[in-house]
């Protein structure tokens, strides 16, 4: 499994932010800290924004800062809210077309449905504290 640049990004950008106190952050900073565009990362923090992770402020202190705690944003909040399509997908080269959305049945759909059960859970329980204060137990 490979998650999108958008998802590593992402998780990147709200472990920045969480690293701050309680001022928000401002996109230059971010893109800085993040070493990205600002253009592409403004993309990536819209989305977070619209997917509740995120609050954007205006004005001169303005930025963006953490919706709510750390520890009660879960890393699959933000695979969510980044990347609409995150799922696993059964990519049996056995049996062409079949695949997790396709309704055939094929001999690897149950283990690839039950590899990514385990793996939502995983990014489910993972909080973002954890990433931002540099946690190897995720």
């Amino acid at each position: 499994m490979k998650l999108s640049s958008r998802a590593v990004y992402g998780i990147r950008a709200c472990a920045l932010i969480a690293t701050e106190e309680k001022t928000p952050v401002c996109l230059p900073l971010l893109a800085e800290k993040a070493e990205l565009s600002e253009k592409y990362l403004e993309q990536i923090l819209s989305s977070l924004v619209k997917g509740g992770v995120l609050v954007s402020t205006r004005g001169a202190s303005g930025g963006y800062s953490l919706a709510r705690s750390a520890r009660d944003i879960s890393l699959y909040d933000i695979l969510v809210a980044v990347d609409d399509s995150f799922e696993i997908g059964c990519g049996s080269t056995l049996d062409p077309g079949c695949g997790k959305k396709c309704g055939k049945s094929c001999r690897d759909k149950s283990t690839f449905e039950a590899i990514e059960k385990q793996i939502n859970e995983i990014f489910r329980t993972s909080s973002l504290a954890s990433v931002a204060h540099g946690r190897e137990d995720l």
